[in-house]
């Protein structure tokens, strides 16, 4: 009986598998693709085309693909369709710097929204799956932000790695929805978007760039990254110092994704050219890293991207279906039939976990033996190859002094022009098959104006450039561009030396001062500021007009950065980079030249110092409130006519209508029609609609900003305790305050926020309680001032809005405590139903001797075991009236012993050698120093 490999301790041998279904489109140069909610349709995007293949008719109808006209500058870098039932016809492309959000809704892609906030390339995006309107992007600008399509205008999270390298990946967790993850050259970064804007974990995952990221779709802590270095590792992110698992294989891997269904993994990764037929996609078993399961062959050259079909209610076959789209521009479906799934499915009691930093347990990819017998060692371990496309897509458009005129993936060729100096540079780059293991070919094309032997010195540089590149297997089109910017200065201006050329430029501990700065948001170049008094303060830096015009600065500088003239380049590379600077434009523009003032040396009439102007403004004549009518305002609560009638004739005096007729309605108010000294019930009972008019008439200068009528108001017609029986009506006030949150049972007023205490921000709180204030029957008064009792003052507006009121005087004391009238703010913070708190000065904290607790009670023995808590020195008697301590030494006693011990002798009684009123006269005197 012969014996299966399985029972033989032995892996299966890997199946070959061919795809069920492909189609071809050679006219379509599309670099990405996606799948929709359904499972129907397939998106092909590209810079010129969209197009919508049916996999309903895509096994009877070849041609059965929608075409769209897309005319973009620019290719795109990614698409996805919405992975939510609720947004399932939303589909977001990516290009640039831009994200549209599009629908197919009518015959012609729809545009929903267009999202702009990015600086760089976006390079990646990913849809959340429980929120249907939450989408990731990330982009090269180190910025990763979450966008909630019903507000589109802006992000509602941003996520900033401030770090050299920028975000190349990004994915939101299947399983909570709360976190995800960002790639940023070979670390990983995992964000909680309920924790803020820092990151939770940093992971030095791999030693090259990561090009795909996967969470699982069942275990919420778990993911698995792709990465150039030829390695897919598995990585628990509640123990992120220890790799969970890895896969190890001979080329780069492109992406690696979890299967829907079971236990499986798939990747693409990136072969050596020369073949005809590539085994790029590799599907694997996670309970076994050592080989693959099964290849699936038929595509002949990189596939870009793959998907896994969504099954549709009415799908009942058991096998998973799998989507690809390779360079070779063909469509390709195959089937994962239930063989392959028990195969995923298969235990292995083999498999370890793998240390990080161990690497005799890396796993190596089991390859086929007629491969290894006839393929070369060198072919082996040569470096690894990219995509050329992906290159293009990160490439930085943006450089200073180098416009990209064309990038063409199709024919491997790029296009530049490069103009510094007043030389022009004209540069086309073919890229061969195999590269970046060989060196492009650059040639100049007509226009280029520059001289043969400067010719030959720039082609040197680009060489040079090129060749320490693809020695690593690494791109080189971004670095030798901006290497032959820098060539092409220096040999036209005799060398600069403002560059600096940075050791190390992953490490993030340790940047300069010069790269932090270009994560540093440009200081303010102007700005203004009021105070609550009427003051206005202004500044602004003046304009450099010796070295730069208005006309050629129209914005703002993002960055710090600009101020130093540095540029921070892509760094994605493990080569130094160049900080060089830029054209002068932004720095000319708000930094001045230094001018030295010596005694051989004055300024000319051209010379001129430039300083920022700092300028103060006197808008008190523009503002409803005034220090005139607060210095001869009155309050008198025991005859409020003639307080009305007094604050009538200051504010006719100072020209202020308005408020000679609020005055006077408040005069008709405070006048009874009838004496009604017995009967406290038929307080104002004359004038049923008075209170429903004064408070129309508080509400009315509170939204209008005249905080001083309104709260004079309230002091005259508000309720106020006398200081003497404020602690006997606090309880009832209490009480009728209980009965629901603004002390009736009927009344239509919102509760307001009365949490904080601080003077200073009563007017920030005076704006938020106006928003939510409504108009309450005036019936309340009679309730209130039966709660009350003969303990509080007769009110009109009774204890309803109380807590308005306060907010309204205690801003205007504030006001009145900047214009220096103190008496005035006396007399308005007596009024407040409840009295301000009393400054606390130093608490003397006493330490019982017995069982050492402390106590800040001002009591002679302790609370806890009621010893007494001070010995006299002298007596030795405990001491329970006057008392002295020195504040070194802690040791006292009677006041009278000590002045008698302390006139004949300078050390302390205790005999412990303390200077004591040396001590505490040094004491005292230390804050004035």
């Amino acid at each position: 009986m012969s014996l299966s490999p399985e029972h033989m301790g032995m892996d299966p041998p890997m199946q070959k598998r061919k795809s069920s279904w492909c189609a071809r489109h050679s006219n379509m140069e599309a670099t990405a693709m996606s799948v929709d909610y359904t499972g129907q349709w397939i998106l092909l995007a590209g810079r010129r085309h969209l197009a919508l293949q049916s996999l309903d008719r895509a096994e009877d109808d070849e041609d059965g693909m929608q075409k769209f006209q897309r005319n973009s500058k620019y290719e795109v870098s990614t698409a996805k369709f919405a992975i939510c039932s609720h947004s399932q016809e939303y589909c977001a492309i990516a290009t640039s710097q831009l994200i549209e959000v599009v629908t197919w809704k009518s015959r012609d892609p729809l545009l929903m929204y267009s999202l702009r906030a990015h600086t760089r390339v976006v390079t990646d995006i990913d849809w959340h799956s429980k929120e249907p309107h939450l989408l990731a992007s990330c982009s090269i600008d180190t910025f990763t932000h979450l966008w909630d399509l019903r507000d589109p205008r802006k992000p509602t999270m941003s996520f900033s790695a401030v770090c050299m390298s920028g975000a190349t990946q990004v994915g939101l967790n299947r399983v909570s929805g709360y976190l995800l993850a960002t790639a940023h050259d070979g670390d990983l970064r995992i964000w909680d978007r309920r924790k803020g804007s820092c990151p939770i974990q940093y992971i030095t995952a791999h030693s090259a760039r990561i090009h795909g990221i996967n969470w699982s779709h069942r275990h919420e802590s778990q993911l698995t990254t792709a990465s150039q270095d030829g390695t897919v590792k598995y990585f628990d992110i509640n123990n992120s110092r220890c790799l969970e698992k890895m896969i190890k294989v001979s080329s780069p891997v492109w992406r690696a994704r979890y299967t829907p269904q079971g236990d499986g993994l798939l990747t693409v990764i990136v072969p050596h050219s020369g073949h005809d037929e590539l085994s790029s996609l590799q599907l694997w078993s996670n309970n076994n890293q050592r080989a693959p399961v099964c290849t699936f062959l038929g595509h002949t050259d990189v596939v870009l991207d793959f998907a896994w079909r969504p099954k549709s209610t009415e799908d009942t076959s058991p096998d998973m279906q799998l989507i690809t789209w390779s360079r070779d521009c063909t469509l390709r479906l195959w089937r994962i039939d239930e063989d392959l799934q028990k195969l995923i499915n298969r235990e292995d009691s083999q498999t370890e976990k793998v240390d990080s930093g161990t690497d005799d347990m890396i796993l190596e990819e089991c390859l086929p033996q007629t491969k290894k017998k006839g393929g070369k060692r060198g072919d082996i371990e040569s470096p690894p190859s990219c995509s050329l496309q992906h290159e293009f897509s990160l490439l930085n458009t943006n450089i200073p002094h180098i416009d990209v005129e064309e990038l063409d993936p199709v024919k491997r060729a790029a296009m530049a022009q490069v103009s510094a100096n007043g030389h022009v540079i004209v540069l086309q780059v073919y890229f061969p098959t195999n590269y970046p293991n060989v060196l492009p070919q650059f040639t100049y094309l007509p226009g280029t104006s520059v001289d043969d032997t400067l010719s030959a010195q720039l082609m040197r540089v680009l060489r040079q450039t090129a060749n320490q590149r693809v020695k690593k297997g690494k791109t080189c089109l971004e670095q030798c561009l901006r290497a032959l910017v820098t060539a092409l200065k220096k040999s036209t201006s005799g060398g600069d030396k403002s560059y600096l050329r940075l050791q190390s430029p992953r490490l993030e501990g340790a940047l300069s001062g010069a790269l932090h700065d270009a994560c540093v948001p440009f200081p303010k170049t102007s700005g203004a500021r009021f105070s609550s008094v009427g003051i206005l303060v202004t500044f602004v830096q003046p304009l450099n007009t010796k070295r730069i015009s208005l006309r050629h600065q129209t914005t703002t500088p993002r960055a710090l950065s600009a101020l130093s003239g540095g540029y921070l380049g892509n760094v994605m590379g493990s080569l130094p980079v160049l900080y060089a600077p830029r054209d002068g434009n932004s720095s000319a523009f708000y930094l001045q030249d230094r001018v030295r003032k010596t005694s051989r040396h004055r300024l000319g009439p051209q010379q001129k110092m430039f300083s920022s102007d700092v300028t103060v403004y006197d808008l008190s004549k523009h503002l409803h409130v005034s220090r005139e009518l607060a210095e001869k305002y009155v309050i008198n609560t025991d005859n409020l006519a003639e307080m009305c009638k007094i604050n009538k004739m200051v504010a006719e005096e100072h020209g202020r209508s308005d408020l000679v007729q609020c005055w006077s309605l408040a005069e008709m108010i405070a006048t009874p029609v009838v004496d009604v000294e017995t009967d406290e019930d038929m307080f104002y009972s004359q004038n049923p609609f008075s209170r429903n008019l004064l408070e129309s008439l508080i509400l009315h200068f509170a939204k209008n900003r005249d905080v001083q009528t309104a709260a004079m108001l309230c002091c005259a017609f508000g309720r106020h305790c006398p200081p003497s029986e404020m602690s006997r009506s606090s309880s009832s006030g209490s009480k009728s305050i209980s009965q629901s949150p603004s002390g009736s049972p009927y009344h239509t007023i919102l509760p307001l926020d009365t949490t904080s205490s601080h003077v200073g921000h009563q007017e920030w709180h005076l704006v938020t309680q106006l928003k939510n204030l409504r108009s309450n029957s005036w019936s309340d008064s009679l309730d209130d001032c039966r709660a009350a009792g003969n303990h509080v003052n007769k009110s009109l507006l009774g204890d309803s809005q109380r807590h308005f009121h306060d907010i309204l005087k205690s801003t205007y004391a504030e006001m009145l405590y900047r214009w220096d009238l103190l008496v005035q703010r006396a007399k308005v913070l007596k009024y407040l139903s409840t009295p301000p708190e009393s400054p606390r000065g130093v608490d003397f904290v006493t330490e019982c001797l017995v069982c050492n607790r402390n106590s800040t009670a001002v009591i002679p023995f302790c609370s806890n075991c009621h010893r007494p808590l001070l010995y006299c020195a002298l007596c030795r008697l405990p001491v329970r009236g006057a008392a002295n301590a020195c504040l070194q030494c802690g040791h006292g006693g009677h006041t009278l012993h000590m002045m008698e011990w302390f006139s004949r002798y300078d050390v302390c009684a205790a005999g412990c050698g303390c200077r004591c009123l040396l001590e505490t006269t040094f004491t005292n005197e230390y804050p004035k120093k």
